[in-house]
């Protein structure tokens, strides 16, 4: 028999907003067309007044792949008193991509703006996983080949998002009854 990705498993989006928003919204918009927005997350669509750590901790829960998006300057990225975010324990990328290996969830690790794969002693010990998963690149020449490619591994991994509608019928033409009584007159 068989084994299918479920048809309606979850994505989300990890990223660092100043680093890889613009990709990150324009990957979103990507895949929310092919799958649905509804398997789709991305901090962006939050709910005001809610807990965002506790939505971000069900999303990670309830989704079967992760994306951590890895511009250029994620391994190295400062807080306002110069110290590297990923060392910090409550950072958000970090936390994603901890909850997400924690749960044996696929995580893909994506590389834009020509980043490469961080070593494992670069990463704290809770994210030295991260560096033997293998990666994807998008590049901004490539996006529509790149992008595809990285749906190819969701719908298998995840499931193929819905098919394409139906091209809607043909339109039909109605006949008065006059042109019918003409017709067969």
């Amino acid at each position: 028999m068989t084994e299918t990705a479920p048809s309606s498993g979850k994505v989300f989006i990890s990223y660092r907003r100043r680093e890889t928003a613009g990709h990150a919204g324009r990957l979103y918009d990507r895949l929310a067309e092919h799958f649905g927005d509804e398997r789709v997350f991305m901090d962006l669509r939050m709910e005001p007044g809610v807990d965002f750590v506790e939505q971000i901790d069900d999303a990670v829960t309830h989704c079967d792949a992760l994306l951590s998006l890895i511009g250029a300057q994620w391994l190295d990225m400062r807080d306002a008193k110069g110290r590297r975010r990923l060392d910090d324990p409550n950072d958000f990328a970090r936390l994603e991509v901890e909850a997400a290996l924690a749960r044996d969830v696929r995580v893909i690790p994506v590389l834009l703006q020509d980043a490469k794969m961080p070593e494992p002693d670069d990463l704290p010990d809770s994210l030295a996983p991260l560096a033997r998963r293998h990666a994807i690149e998008l590049s901004d020449e490539r996006w529509d080949y790149d992008v595809g490619r990285l749906i190819e591994v969701l719908d298998r991994t995840i499931g193929n998002g819905a098919p394409p509608p139906p091209p809607p019928p043909p339109p039909t033409k109605r006949i008065s009854a006059r042109v019918r009584e003409a017709a067969t007159a």
